[in-house]
C-alpha cells in the first residue's frame, strides 16, 4: 500500500538521484499539497515568506530558515509567485559510505532506518542555521554551473549539513512517529493520495469517509485535527493547484480551466481562487509570465 501511495516521482536519475527544484520550476512549485516521498527534502526559502506544513505543525519561513522534511513525513509548501523558495530532496542511501566507518553507524544509518530523525526547523538566525544555508547556496552554484566534480561538491555540502545538524542536536533519536501510532500515519497518507487522485471528481463524503472505515462525521474530525481544514477546503485547495498550472502551462480559457478542476460554478472558482493566490486567475496568468 504504501509504495502504491507514494509520489510517484524521480529525484534526480538513477546515477545521481539528488535533484533541485528551482526556477523554472519555481513557479510550478508555489502552491505543493500534501504529499510525501521516501526520500528526505530540505526547503530554505529564498525570498519573501512561504508557508511550510510538516506533519501538522505549520511553519512560516524567512529568508535563511530552513526545514527538513524526513522520510515519509507529509508536507505542504505554500509560497506563491512573489515568494521564493528551493527545496533539495534526495535518498539518505545516497550518502552512505562503502566502508562503514563511525561517521556512518552512529549518524548517517539511523538516520536511513529511521532511527533517527531530523528536527523540522532551522532557526536561519542561528549560527547553525546560517552555515546550513550557505552550504545550501554553495549547493545551488555547484548544481547551475556544474564544473568537473561537482557531484562531490553537491555530497561533501549535504554531508556537512547532516554535520551541522548533529552539532546543533538537530537529529533526534526519540520515536520518529512522534506519538502518533503507524497505522494512524498510514491512514493519513493514504487519505491524500486517494483525494490527490480524485479531487477533481464530485466530492461525497459518505463515500470517502467509507472507503477508509470511517463514519462521516469521525472522518470530518480526523481530517480538520491533522490537516487544519476541512475536507471541501482540501479539495478546493488542490484543485485551485491545479488550476494555476493550466493558467501557466496553457492558453486554455479561464472558465473552461476552472470546470476542467472540478468547479461547477464559475464565480465560486473564481472567489476560492482569489482566496489562494490573492489575485484573479486573469492576474495570475499574467504575472506568472511576465519574463
Amino acid at each position: 500500500m504504501m509504495e502504491r501511495r507514494r509520489e510517484q516521482k524521480e529525484h534526480g536519475t538513477r546515477e545521481f538521484p539528488f535533484q533541485i527544484y528551482s526556477a523554472p520550476d519555481a513557479k510550478d512549485s508555489d502552491l505543493v499539497p500534501y504529499h510525501w516521498h521516501p526520500e528526505v527534502e530540505i526547503i530554505t526559502v529564498l525570498q519573501g515568506e512561504v508557508d511550510v506544513t510538516i506533519r501538522d505543525e505549520r511553519h512560516v519561513g524567512r529568508r535563511g530558515d530552513v526545514f527538513v522534511v524526513n522520510v515519509g513525513e507529509l508536507h505542504e509548501i505554500r509560497g506563491g509567485v512573489d515568494n521564493l523558495f528551493r527545496s533539495f530532496v534526495f535518498p539518505l542511501d545516497f550518502l552512505q559510505f562503502r566502508r562503514e566507518d563511525g561517521a556512518q553507524s552512529q549518524w548517517l544509518q539511523p538516520l536511513e532506518q529511521q532511527e533517527s530523525h531530523f528536527a523540522a526547523v532551522v532557526d536561519g538566525a542561528t549560527p547553525a542555521g546560517q552555515e546550513i544555508f550557505a552550504e545550501l547556496l554553495r549547493i545551488m552554484e555547484a548544481d547551475d554551473h556544474r564544473p568537473t566534480g561537482y557531484q562531490l561538491l553537491i555530497k561533501a555540502s549535504l554531508l556537512r549539513i547532516v554535520a551541522l545538524l548533529a552539532g546543533a542536536e538537530l537529529i533526534d533519536a526519540a520515536d520518529t512517529s512522534h506519538g502518533r501510532p503507524e497505522y494512524q500515519s498510514q491512514m493519513l497518507r493514504d487519505i491524500i493520495e486517494y483525494l490527490n487522485e480524485t479531487c477533481t471528481e464530485p466530492v461525497r463524503l459518505p463515500e470517502v469517509a467509507a472507503r477508509f472505515g470511517l463514519t462521516p462525521q469521525y472522518f470530518c474530525t480526523f481530517f480538520k485535527e491533522h490537516f487544519g481544514r476541512t475536507l471541501i477546503q482540501h479539495i478546493n485547495l488542490l484543485r485551485i493547484q491545479r488550476a494555476s498550472r493550466y493558467l501557466r502551462e496553457t492558453d486554455l480559457p479561464i472558465m473552461e480551466v476552472g470546470f476542467l478542476v472540478g468547479f461547477e460554478n464559475f464565480s465560486y472558482f473564481i472567489k476560492r481562487f482569489r482566496e489562494v493566490f490573492g489575485c484573479t486567475p486573469t492576474e495570475y496568468r499574467k504575472k506568472a509570465r511576465e519574463p
